[in-house]
């Protein structure tokens, strides 16, 4: 083989182990009781109560001016694209108890002393009102806060305003501030951005104000990076509406009466000073035991906080086909703000409220449920987005570890899928497609430096792997319980991103000089697994690729029924598990391999055709000309071998 074709596959190898599959952790943090104030006084609580929830939320957006450091490009797009959209989608998303009243914002008070009047509105301080009123790191503004509301120490007691209150944000449910600060926690892990609530109203407790800081060295601008910011700022914004540990006490029923007992005159529930939270009851989230919990050593019990409110219940038994299903597992790992303020990974994997970010994220409907059973908001579910992670796979999946659910499929023959026991880069790049074939994926099982804690150990044994280190091997996705799973991913040089995996989005198409197993990416695209690795070819040169498994490819529906389509050639698909010879020649060289025909009922059933009779293809075919191994260089490819090993250069420095 020539010294270019060396640099050449070189190349493309190192592209492959660049090939990543990390998120980004959220890292809420709980805010303190001090950071949030309560008893915003809208409209009185007799008269809230008994209105419908049919007025759509108004969030006012409110920008620090730490977005003046930003760069025009990222001033723009944070306040012109990605805010606006966000907030859009919670608007059209929720709906909450109809105000006409300007939301006017209490004064934090000097210090934690405050005071609560039976059938009073309002807080009062005892030490007097703070010059500056925040709300996280930001600085409430003067206008947007009522009177400071005071009592004077015994023994006169008596309580008064002082100072004059601002005309507040008119046609407002919420005041959402925004800020781009590089703050400390911006530092931990992959942090993107952060958020929280800090003002309640009076009648109902539900949130009025919070804030988001987006990290201004998170903020990219890359095409490959818009989903997940999107989809970050959009989960962030949730925690401020409702999405928080800190607020399950505070749910009401659909009468607006409190689900978890109030007390004294503050009107709060208990606080557990452990947690650093309002202890909510048992009706919102309970404990639930896992028995017989399936792990390489045996079985244990295992223990999950499960949230139990009724629509919850509805929505989740109906996704995973699970009738006995007590609620939906809120994740138990990390500190609390990511743990019981998410989604349990292993049992909801790409749900949008999930602690990290993987692939694909969907606010679903067990989600908007969850804010519907807040009391506070009425889900539009027309909103929610399709989450394919679970779905009608039943109580065996839900209530069990990854383990049995392997074990079990292992046993009867059947796909192990959504899980895998593929080790990452073992014998080069083995790839395949996700369950709904709209992405290239990989098996994220990998080894990690010591053995993982008992409970989150799955395998005795594993091919090429010494049975003395497979504890060592698990997910690469901590929150998940490390079970390994098929997961999207993207190619990186370095720190940057080239491409993604998502088979309908033309961007992530390779590029010429390394699209060895001729895929084709766009709206029309599907992934298809190969059977064998790639070959290419020219004069008496012969490479076969270490990247293979499956790929994006062209389709067409019709009356004939399904046919893939490679370098503009169509092949027809007579039945499923059919083998597809392709050899098309592409930059110079012969490309030769073999795709896996998926049923046409399972591509083409959205396109509302009849798939014909599965048959026999035909011994052969008259319309393909059997093309010849090319011998001949061109200047054109010396070129782009110069462009090759430029890029090695670069990769080596990166």
């Amino acid at each position: 083989m020539g010294s270019f074709d060396n640099f050449l596959f070189i190349f493309l190898y190192i592209l492959d182990k660049l090939a990543s599959t990390d998120g980004h952790n959220c890292f809420h943090r709980l805010p303190k009781p001090h950071e949030v104030l309560h008893n915003v006084h809208i409209e009185p609580s007799h008269i809230l109560r008994k209105r419908s929830i049919s007025q759509n939320l108004r969030i006012h957006l409110v920008y620090d001016k730490s977005l003046q450091d930003l760069s025009k490009e990222k001033f723009k797009f944070i306040k012109e694209e990605i805010m606006p959209e966000a907030v859009l989608f919670w608007e059209k998303t929720l709906q909450v108890r109809q105000t006409v009243q300007p939301l006017k914002l209490v004064r934090q008070c000097e210090t934690s002393y405050i005071r609560y009047k039976n059938d009073d509105p309002y807080h009062y301080c005892s030490d007097g009102c703070s010059p500056m009123t925040m709300c996280g790191e930001i600085r409430v503004p003067e206008d947007h806060l009522d009177v400071c509301r005071m009592c004077s120490p015994p023994p006169s007691g008596s309580c008064y305003t002082n100072g004059t209150s601002g005309p507040g944000v008119r046609n407002a449910d919420f005041i959402l501030y925004v800020s781009t600060k590089t703050t400390k926690r911006c530092g931990y892990g992959t942090t993107v951005a952060y958020a929280a609530y800090c003002q309640l109203e009076g009648a109902l407790d539900r949130p009025v104000a919070g804030y988001v800081n987006i990290c201004p060295n998170s903020i990219s601008t890359k095409f490959h990076d818009l989903t997940q910011i999107a989809a970050t700022i959009k989960h962030e914004i949730l925690h401020a509406l409702g999405f928080s540990a800190g607020l399950y006490a505070f749910f009401r029923d659909k009468d607006g009466k409190p689900l978890t007992p109030r007390l004294g005159s503050s009107g709060k529930p208990l606080y557990n000073k452990t947690l650093s939270l309002y202890q909510w009851g048992e009706n919102i989230i309970k404990l639930v035991r896992r028995k017989d919990w399936l792990v390489r050593g045996g079985t244990v019990d295992k223990y999950v906080h499960m949230v139990v409110t009724p629509k919850v219940v509805e929505e989740v038994r109906n996704h995973f086909n699970c009738s006995t299903l007590e609620g939906a597992e809120l994740e138990d790992q990390g500190i609390v703000g990511t743990a019981l303020t998410h989604w349990e990974k292993r049992v909801f994997e790409n749900e949008a409220m999930t602690g990290t970010y993987t692939q694909n994220p969907s606010i679903s409907r067990i989600t908007l449920a969850l804010m519907e059973d807040s009391g506070w908001y009425k889900p539009n579910y027309d909103s929610a987005e399709p989450l394919s992670w679970g779905r009608n796979l039943g109580c065996g999946f839900v209530n069990n570890s990854c383990l049995y659910w392997m074990e079990k499929h292992k046993h009867t023959e059947r796909s192990i899928h959504p899980y895998c026991q593929q080790i990452k880069y073992n014998d080069g790049l083995k790839t395949e497609c996700t369950d709904t074939r709209e992405a290239v994926a990989l098996c994220n099982l990998i080894e990690f430096d010591k053995d993982l804690e008992p409970q989150y150990q799955y395998f005795s044994s594993l091919p090429d792997v010494s049975d003395v280190l497979a504890g060592r091997y698990g997910g690469s996705v901590e929150l998940a319980d490390y079970c390994p799973y098929i997961q999207e991913f993207s190619w990186k040089r370095g720190d940057v991103v080239i491409r993604a995996s998502k088979c309908m989005e033309n961007e992530n198409s390779p590029d010429k000089y390394s699209n060895y197993a001729l895929e084709s990416y766009g709206n029309n695209s599907v992934c298809i697994q190969q059977s064998a690795p790639w070959v290419l070819m020219k004069c008496d040169r012969t490479h076969k690729v270490q990247h293979w498994g499956s790929g994006c490819y062209m389709h067409s529906c019709s009356d004939k029924g399904l046919s893939l389509i490679v370098e503009g050639r169509e092949y027809p698909c007579y039945k499923e598990g059919q083998v597809l010879q392709i050899k098309a020649i592409s930059m110079g060289y012969l490309h030769s391999g073999e795709i896996i025909c998926p049923s046409c009922q399972e591509i083409c059933k959205g396109d509302g055709m009849e798939c014909p009779k599965e048959q026999d293809p035909p011994l052969t075919r008259t319309d393909i000309v059997e093309p010849a191994i090319p011998c001949a260089s061109t200047q054109s490819h010396l070129v782009a071998s110069l462009l090759v090993i430029m890029l090695i250069a670069a990769v080596a420095l990166s």
